[in-house]
């Protein structure tokens, strides 16, 4: 397996984790931290539609679930 899908398959296991956490949370984070959180997860989220956009065949629908986390959070 190559090594960007290893490592895309890594990064979403963390993005999946922490956005439960972050989505059942968020009401009880204090103003700064529930920015703050948001931030860190847009931002690796973003890093990882950046690594899929470079593996062929690009993994489209893979990319359009990211993006839709994103609106979600």
């Amino acid at each position: 397996m190559d090594n960007k899908v290893q490592y895309l398959n890594q990064i979403i296991e963390v993005i999946d984790t922490k956005a439960t956490i972050f989505k059942n949370n968020k009401r009880n984070l204090p103003h700064a931290a529930y920015i703050a959180e948001k931030e860190i997860l847009t931002k690796t989220i973003n890093d990882a539609i950046q690594l899929a956009e470079e593996i062929k065949p690009v993994p489209f629908s893979l990319i359009n679930d990211l993006k839709s986390l994103i609106k979600q959070l």
